[in-house]
């Protein structure tokens, strides 16, 4: 959970406009479940590996996406991308609108503990 003032330089046009992508919203809810590759993503979207990265490097851009690097059975490794958002609201209230956007905190310890569990 990050606050408004931690996060990433990241307007509402930005988020909406992303959000607005249905691709989008398939990625940000099969990387929500467990980190995918891309060829992961591809598969599970239905689209191209090359869409997928364009999607991907906007996702990362604006820090609602993050990378991670993967251990592979053959000793290389890959990388898989995982979702930070945590919560995304919209307020209507009195003439005003505001929003709220709360990130996934991701520490070392954390990111231990899935490797760990990958083994």
């Amino acid at each position: 959970m990050t606050r408004r003032d931690e996060m990433a330089d990241v307007d509402l046009a930005t988020v909406v406009a992303l959000l607005d992508d249905e691709h989008v919203r398939s990625i940000l809810t099969a990387t929500s479940e467990s980190p995918r590759s891309a060829k992961e993503l591809s598969e599970h979207c239905g689209l191209s590996t090359s869409s997928i990265y364009r999607r991907l490097d906007r996702l990362v851009d604006a820090d609602l996406v993050a990378e991670r690097t993967r251990p592979r059975a053959d000793g290389h490794h890959e990388t898989a991308y995982v979702s930070r958002i945590d919560r995304f609201e919209v307020t209507v209230r009195d003439g005003n609108l505001s929003w709220e956007l709360d990130r996934r905190s991701d520490d070392v310890a954390d990111q231990l503990t899935r490797m760990w569990g990958q083994f």
